[in-house]
């Protein structure tokens, strides 16, 4: 049965999954913030912009994981109350991972976008050198590798907001059934 963008929308279970997202999006922030601390306090290092770099970078990053952890537990796989722990760790984990992705995605499209460069005269290098291949590989690697330390970095973190979800869920339960495109399988 294929699904309209209009009932995949109108589903259930959207509030509940957006405040988990923001709060792992915040421990996130969080967790960023206090390391950043701990390195200056550590090696003495006195930046003046580094709340503004931490916190810019921090939302780079933990903003585009949010979404795609929101967008998973809400769409691809919802955790419902009567779901055993089993499953409940598992989607709580196809979260962290579509986050993670999503996470690549911004950061890899970011690095194409800026691999672009108009060096000297526009038209006396007869528009060679716009596309840099090495920035851009470049780019392309460290999104990946961002994206998989996140996964890794994140996962026991993602688990326990899908515990977390779930045993709320337990004590409230929604009105509506809850299902996902997981489960329209």
């Amino acid at each position: 049965m294929a699904l309209t963008i209009k009932q995949i929308l109108r589903r259930h279970g959207a509030f509940v999954a957006a405040v988990t997202a923001v709060a792992v999006g915040v421990a996130i922030l969080l967790q960023d913030l206090v390391q950043g601390l701990i390195g200056v306090v550590a090696w003495g290092t006195g930046n003046s912009d580094f709340f503004a770099a931490t916190i810019g970078y921090g939302l780079l990053t933990a903003l585009p994981f949010a979404i795609g952890y929101f967008i998973s537990l809400w769409i691809i796989a919802p955790i419902a109350e009567e779901l055993r722990i089993g499953h409940v760790v598992t989607r709580a984990i196809l979260a962290t991972g579509v986050g993670a992705t999503v996470m690549f995605i911004v950061l890899a499209a970011l690095a194409i976008t800026g691999a672009f460069s108009i060096p000297g005269s526009l038209f006396a290098n007869s528009l060679g050198g716009i596309f840099n291949f090495d920035a851009a590989t470049g780019g392309l690697a460290r999104a990946l590798t961002s994206a998989l330390t996140a996964l890794v970095g994140l996962l026991p973190l993602g688990v326990l907001g899908g515990v977390l979800l779930w045993l709320w869920r337990k004590d409230h339960p929604p009105r509506h059934p809850l299902s996902g495109l997981i489960d329209e399988v």
